[in-house]
């Protein structure tokens, strides 16, 4: 009859093969066994060592996947199969008393039922084995215990799980199977230490970041405890000189070994075995015989490993040797956390022939819809085909939309029939001379009207912008008048909406812009740079217009007047002649010397400015030069 140990041993999937690695590291070394079983026996075939290279991030998988495939290839192990095993800190043991059992489905999940509430992780980030063998304790329980069956759990997070597989991932080898390392040391101590490993053994395995302290007895590990030592690396030399990091090892393989025996009654430790490759494993075999009074000695797998020679260096591969000793057992591995247990798959024939009935049915019932399905399918690809035709002509006509927006933009401009360059520049003519008053700021509004702030020099001023605005034909709206100290003067300010109508012209050849001051330099300094001008050097072209030039002015003609040289005139005179001096002006193709000439006459007509003659009561004197009675009320 088949025992429940053995029924749960058949709840693993270990994966058989011929050849294969053991890999083992920590963060200073790469241990590589290649091996090969046949009828229950594993052959070692080569082993190598090799060092990690400086700087890398032992915590970045693929980075250690990549030195992993690059030391495979050089041994030509390209795409083996490989074993690796998780460290002692990274995986939980936990023993359980279950209440019997039936069968190992059963246990199964009664286990990781129970389980799942002693972690201190989430269940679902756990990935849980175990084993019902003896591994944690050889001794029978006492009538006082609870009965039952005894389970040891072993759990580990599936970011450790991810990490080996990342790794084995990288590398482009199959992991094989995911072991705990304190079992494939216990395997190794089993097959190569002989009579040594009878009996109650402690086993230190010193690793450059982790030293892990064992103690098995009878095939089972009774025992097990991780301490987080970094080994520094040990000189050349034959002695080594880090006594401080042996001392730790010392103190906390001694402590946890104490510890242990008190919990065991007093029973002693009858042999201690250490391995490792840091090179303080003799020093640290010496300190531990002296201090707890046991017979303690490093591992030697120099027949394992076919060497000529002892050598200490050689047990640093008690993992992976343990891990190749054990896949060639011929049963299963105690924990495999790739494939660990699970409760078999319970098949029901009367489920299943329910299941199949109800297949049939729904295969009838399919066959009779086929038809219109088929139909369905050939119009929703057409309606598929169309869609997609449609987005590519969208797709395609966002130009000629963005154009279509451009030119109903621009006949919506022409359309409203308001010539706003034009506008601008009559409105310039329109206000009154900037001593008067002048704009602070300006804004258009969507029912193509100016909206004005303008500061006067009095009220008079802004009473003078609403006749000028209405003689020239504008609508407008007058804000109202404030009064606020400005330190040049204008001391009167309001807002002024100006309305301009649909088809409005002006007549810019009438336009008489409103003087400028005396003291007005912007005309000499528009277009120039702020730098003095060398004497007898002309003034620089406005923007826009031609530069230097050898053409010679056009000659006067007859009709033209010429500004008197000498004697007074009137206020009108000097008006008239300063706009007919305006339309005079050069064109922007004409030359330099012709600008030049206008230019001097404009200085000596603007020299002989003669002062403004008051206005007559009810006039008004507008740009365009005329004089008219006060406009009718609005």
């Amino acid at each position: 009859m088949t025992s429940l140990s053995e029924k749960v041993k058949g709840l693993s999937r270990q994966k058989k093969v011929g050849r294969f690695c053991a890999l083992d590291f920590d963060g200073r070394q790469l241990r590589i066994i290649e091996a090969e079983s046949s009828g229950g026996r594993t052959h070692i075939r080569k082993a190598v060592a090799a060092d990690m290279p400086e700087g890398l991030d032992m915590a970045d998988a693929p980075a250690v996947g990549e030195f992993v495939k690059y030391t495979l290839d050089q041994m030509h192990l390209a795409s083996t199969a490989v074993l690796m095993n998780v460290p002692r800190s990274k995986a939980v043991l936990k023993p359980l008393v279950l209440p019997p059992v039936s069968g190992p489905a059963e246990l199964a999940n009664m286990v990781r039922f129970q389980a799942e509430k002693e972690l201190s992780f989430r269940p679902e980030e756990a990935v849980i084995d175990f084993t019902i063998e003896s591994h944690y304790g050889a001794q029978p329980a006492p009538e006082d215990e609870p009965q039952g069956e005894h389970v040891l759990v072993a759990a580990v997070q599936q970011p450790v799980r991810e990490y080996y597989q990342q790794i084995a991932e990288a590398a482009g080898v199959r992991l094989l199977r995911l072991g705990l390392r304190p079992y494939a040391n216990m395997r190794c101590v089993e097959a190569y230490a002989g009579t040594r490993a009878r009996g109650r053994v402690a086993l230190v395995h010193i690793a450059a970041d982790e030293t892990e302290i064992d103690v098995m007895e009878e095939g089972g590990l009774t025992f097990s405890r991780s301490a987080v030592i970094e080994i520094p690396p040990q000189p050349a030399e034959d002695q080594p000189t880090s006594g401080e990091a042996v001392a730790t090892v010392v103190q906390e393989v001694a402590r946890s070994l104490q510890s242990y025996m008190g919990v065991e009654r007093g029973q002693r430790i009858e042999a201690l075995v250490l391995a490792g490759g840091t090179g303080i494993e003799t020093q640290v075999a010496e300190s531990l015989t002296a201090r707890l009074n046991v017979p303690c000695e490093v591992l030697d797998l120099s027949s394992a490993l076919e060497l000529r020679e002892t050598t200490p260096d050689a047990s640093a591969f008690i993992s992976a040797v343990g891990l190749a000793v054990g896949q060639g057992d011929a049963d299963a591995p105690p924990f495999d956390f790739l494939n660990p247990k699970r409760p078999p798959v319970q098949r029901d024939l009367a489920k299943m022939l329910t299941v199949a009935g109800v297949a049939a049915v729904v295969l009838v019932v399919v066959a009779a819809f086929a038809g219109a399905g088929l139909h369905w399918y050939r119009a929703a690809s057409q309606v598929s085909e169309l869609t997609e035709q449609l987005k590519r002509l969208k797709q395609a006509n966002k130009k000629v939309i963005a154009l279509r927006q451009r030119v109903e933009t621009i006949e919506k401009w022409v359309k409203a029939g308001r010539n706003w360059l034009d506008q601008w520049a009559y409105l310039s003519g329109v206000f009154p001379s900037c001593s008067e008053a002048y704009v602070t700021s300006l804004s258009t509004n969507p029912d193509a009207s100016l909206k004005f702030n303008v500061r006067a020099s009095s009220n008079d001023a802004i009473n003078s912008l609403g006749d000028r605005l209405a003689q020239a034909g504008y609508g407008f709206k007058p804000g109202q008048v404030t009064t606020t100290k400005d330190r040049y003067g204008y001391n009167y300010s309001t807002a002024v909406k100006v309305i301009i109508k649909p088809d409005m012209q002006v007549a810019l050849a009438d336009l008489s812009p409103p003087p400028r001051p005396d003291d007005d330099v912007s005309a000499e300094q528009f277009g120039r740079s702020s730098g003095p001008r060398p004497p007898g050097k002309p003034p620089s072209p406005r923007p826009g217009e031609a530069g230097p030039s050898s053409a010679k002015p056009p000659p006067q003609h007859a009709g033209e007047s010429k500004p008197p040289t000498g004697g007074p005139m009137s206020y009108q005179e000097w008006e008239r002649q300063r706009s007919e001096l305006y339309r005079q002006r050069p064109p922007k193709d004409a030359g330099e010397d012709a600008r030049r000439a206008w230019y001097e006459r404009y200085k000596k007509l603007m020299r002989r400015r003669p002062s403004k003659p008051p206005s007559r009561p009810g006039e008004t004197r507008y740009p365009n030069g005329r004089y008219s009675g006060r406009p009718p009320s609005r």
